[in-house]
């Protein structure tokens, strides 16, 4: 059923956690003429329902977005909990995850479940509507990376900033 519900779809987004969004962004866009980047301070006072490994999220990242295709995400985590933080830690900088746009992050992961395939993290109600969903699925051993499921809201609103 997971293979049904993902096959076909495009990659929209490649995530890289970094410790310095600024840095990253610049060095992006001076090799691959990447940007301009809208930045937003996300976490739990803007995500409705954000969790990591079931439990709630406190994490502030901030969030750099362009509009390539695949579009690059660039993530560095400011505190608190989240899968960001985690990944730095262990991982230090580099590919976080891709994502792929679905129809229904729940479907996909009522799926992924029935396969074994759990939720690292999600959160709902993001976006200036409170549409929008995503969930981290954790396909690192199958897969070698974190996969990303996302319903993107209508809109994420006006940047906190821009570089």
């Amino acid at each position: 059923m997971l293979k049904t519900l993902l096959a076909g779809l495009p990659v929209i987004q490649v995530g890289l956690v970094v410790a310095d969004l600024e840095a990253c962004a610049r060095r992006q866009s001076a090799t691959l003429g990447t940007g301009p980047w809208r930045v937003y301070d996300l976490g739990p006072h803007v995500i409705d329902h954000y969790v990591l490994r079931g439990e709630p999220a406190t994490g502030h990242t901030l969030v750099a977005l362009n509009d390539a295709h695949p579009q690059t995400e660039i993530l560095q985590p400011l505190s608190g909990t989240s899968l960001h933080r985690e990944w730095l830690d262990e991982h230090g900088e580099g590919l976080h995850h891709v994502g792929v746009v679905v129809d229904s992050v729940p479907e996909v992961v009522s799926a992924a479940a029935a396969e074994g395939i759990g939720v690292l993290s999600s959160g709902e109600g993001f976006g200036v509507d409170g549409t929008g969903k995503f969930a981290y699925l954790d396909t690192q051993v199958a897969l070698g990376m974190i996969f990303e499921v996302i319903e993107p809201p209508t809109s994420l609103g006006q940047p906190d900033r821009r570089l």
